[in-house]
């Protein structure tokens, strides 16, 4: 990816859905992400757990966005999506940004991230 991680002063929040149900919710604070699933997701047994993400009790942590978050977020070399960029007024290796501008929907799987 051509972005780097948030600014150590940002903070994010998002749900992760599949249908309504909560599968997950990840944060960003003080440069670090962090993915834990939803007591609803731990308490269901028909969709199974993210392949990034196999133990539903753990709480992962990481100083880098996983893949299957970053992978929500287009090329930016792309003109039409620097456009998008400045007129969301972020910066463009901001991960935590950008997630939340293209994040939501993805072509690669059936979840939606929303900001919160």
């Amino acid at each position: 990816m051509e972005f780097t991680d948030a600014p150590s002063e940002s903070k994010g929040l998002f749900h992760l859905k599949y249908g309504d149900l909560l599968i997950g919710i990840l944060t960003y604070e003080g440069n670090v992400w962090t993915f834990e699933y939803s007591d609803e997701f731990r308490n269901q047994a028909i969709i199974n757990p993210i392949i990034d993400f196999p133990d539903v009790s753990k709480v992962y942590k990481n100083n880098d966005l996983w893949p299957f978050f970053a992978s929500r977020i287009p090329s930016i070399n792309q003109e039409f999506q620097l456009k998008k960029i400045r007129k969301a007024n972020i910066d463009s290796n901001d991960a935590m940004e950008l997630l939340k501008l293209f994040g939501s929907e993805t072509i690669t799987n059936p979840f939606k991230l929303s900001s919160i």
